[in-house]
C-alpha cells in the first residue's frame, strides 16, 4: 500500500505543470470578473439626481434666499430642482419626467412670520417611486421643523408679554432664532445616516477575495483529471491485485495525494490571504474548517471525474458545477441582485457551503455549525464515489 501511495503520489506531482498551465486561461478569467465587480460596485460616477419641479406662487422676494437654501441642504443632495410653472409642471408630473411637484402658494413665506402658515403643496405620482417618497419625509421634516420653532418663538413672546417684558423680547428671539437655524441647518436633526452594503459584514476585498479563493482551488482541481483519469499500466495493475490490493486501496491511493494537494493550495492562498488581510486570523476553528473544505473538493472532484472517467469531459463538468455552485452562492453577484431563491439554495449546495464558511472566517464569524455542514456535504457524497469508482472500475478504469 505505501508502494502505491508514493507511487500515485509522484504521478499526482507530474500533473502539477500541465495543471496550472490548463488552469492559467480560467484564472485570468476569474481575475478579470473579480476586478469588474468590484469597479461595478464602488464606482459612483452614473449617480442620478431625482428631479423635481418647483413651483413659486409667491410674488414675494424671499424665494431669492430660500430656493439656494433648499437646493443645497446635505439632505437635498438626492435632488434637482426645477423651477417651473403650474401647467408645465403638473404635466411633466403626468409624464414622469419629474418625480413630484412642490408648490410653494401666494404669501407662504409671510405666513411664516405671522403665524397663519399657509403650507406649501406637494404632488406625488399614482404608484409613488421611491424618490417620492423620500421627498414627501423630507418635506413632512421640514413641516415638522418648522412648527416646533414656531411653537417656542410664540410661547416665548406670550411669556414676555405676561410680565410686562415685550422690550426685552428682542433679545432672546434672536437667541431663539439662532437656536432653530442651528438646528433646521444640522441633517442629523431630521435625517439618521445608514450605511448598507450588498456584501453585509465584509468589505468588497474580503467579499471577492473569498470567491477568488474558492475559483482558484476549483480551477486547481479541474486539473488535477490527468492524474485521476490516467490509468496504471496494466501489467502494474495485475500485480497489484495479485497482491491483495483490493479498490478501496485503489481509490485511497488516488485520494490521499488529491487530499495532500489540496491541503498545499489552501496553505498557500492562506498566506496570501494573510498579506492581503493582515486582521484575518485562523483560529483552531478556522483550521478545522479549512481542512474540512480540503476533504469536501477532494471528494467532490473524484466523483466528477470517477463518473465522467475522461480528464476533458471531466475537467469542464467539473469547472461547470463549481462554477454554477459558485453563482448561486453569491459568489460573483451579491444576493441583492439575485433572486431570494439562491439564498436558500446556498446551504445544499456543497460548494456554496464552503464559499458560506469562507466569509463568515473572513468576518470573524465562522462557528462549528458552518464546519459541521460542510462534513455533512462530504459524507453525503462518499456513497457516490463508492459507486462510481465501483462503475468505474467494472468497466475497466485504474
Amino acid at each position: 500500500m505505501n508502494v502505491l501511495f508514493f507511487l500515485q503520489l509522484k504521478r499526482a506531482v507530474k500533473a502539477v505543470p500541465r495543471l496550472i498551465a490548463g488552469a492559467a486561461i480560467p484564472l485570468f478569467l476569474a481575475g478579470m470578473a473579480v476586478f469588474w465587480a468590484q469597479k461595478h460596485h464602488t464606482d459612483t460616477t452614473g449617480t442620478l439626481l431625482a428631479p423635481v419641479a418647483l413651483v413659486n406662487q409667491d410674488t414675494e422676494a424671499y424665494l431669492d434666499f430660500i430656493f439656494p437654501l433648499i437646493t443645497n441642504t446635505d439632505a437635498a443632495g438626492s435632488f434637482s430642482f426645477l423651477l417651473m410653472e403650474e401647467e408645465e409642471a403638473m404635466a411633466a408630473l403626468a409624464d414622469g419626467t419629474v418625480c413630484a411637484v412642490l408648490l410653494l402658494p401666494e404669501k407662504m413665506f409671510s405666513g411664516i412670520l405671522d403665524a397663519t402658515n399657509i403650507p406649501a403643496r406637494l404632488y406625488l405620482p399614482e404608484g409613488t417611486s421611491f424618490p417620492s417618497l423620500l421627498l414627501a419625509k423630507y418635506a413632512e421634516a421640514g413641516a415638522l421643523t418648522l412648527g416646533s420653532a414656531q411653537a417656542g418663538i410664540y410661547a416665548a413672546s406670550d411669556l414676555y408679554r405676561e410680565y410686562g417684558l415685550s422690550g426685552a423680547f428682542s433679545d432672546v428671539s434672536a437667541e431663539i432664532n439662532l437656536v432653530n437655524l442651528q438646528y433646521a441647518l444640522d441633517r442629523e436633526s431630521a435625517f439618521r445616516t445608514a450605511s448598507s452594503s450588498a456584501t453585509g459584514e465584509l468589505s468588497l476585498l474580503e467579499y471577492y477575495g473569498c470567491t477568488l479563493f474558492l475559483c482558484l482551488l476549483l480551477f486547481f482541481g479541474a486539473g488535477m483529471g490527468t492524474f485521476l483519469c490516467s490509468a496504471l499500466p496494466k501489467t502494474l495493475s495485475d500485480q497489484l491485485r495479485r497482491n491483495g490490493i483490493g479498490s478501496f486501496c485503489m481509490e485511497a491511493s488516488l485520494f490521499l495525494p488529491l487530499v495532500l494537494f489540496y491541503c498545499f493550495a489552501v496553505l498557500l492562498l492562506s498566506l496570501g490571504g494573510s498579506v492581503l488581510l493582515p486582521e484575518l486570523t485562523f483560529s483552531p476553528t478556522a483550521v478545522l474548517f479549512l481542512f474540512c473544505l480540503v476533504l469536501c473538493l477532494s471528494v467532490c472532484t473524484q466523483v466528477l471525474f470517477s463518473l465522467f472517467r475522461n480528464a476533458g469531459r471531466g475537467f469542464l463538468a467539473f469547472s461547470f458545477s463549481g462554477l454554477l455552485m459558485i453563482f448561486v452562492a453569491g459568489g460573483f453577484l451579491p444576493y441583492a441582485f439575485l433572486p431570494a431563491v439562491f439564498d436558500s439554495l446556498t446551504p445544499f449546495l456543497p460548494l456554496g457551503a464552503c464559499l458560506t464558511g469562507l466569509r463568515r472566517l473572513a468576518g470573524d464569524a465562522l462557528t462549528i455549525k458552518d464546519t459541521l455542514l460542510v462534513l455533512a456535504h462530504t459524507a453525503a457524497l462518499l456513497p457516490l464515489l463508492g459507486l462510481f469508482s465501483f462503475l468505474r472500475r467494472k468497466g475497466g478504469g485504474v
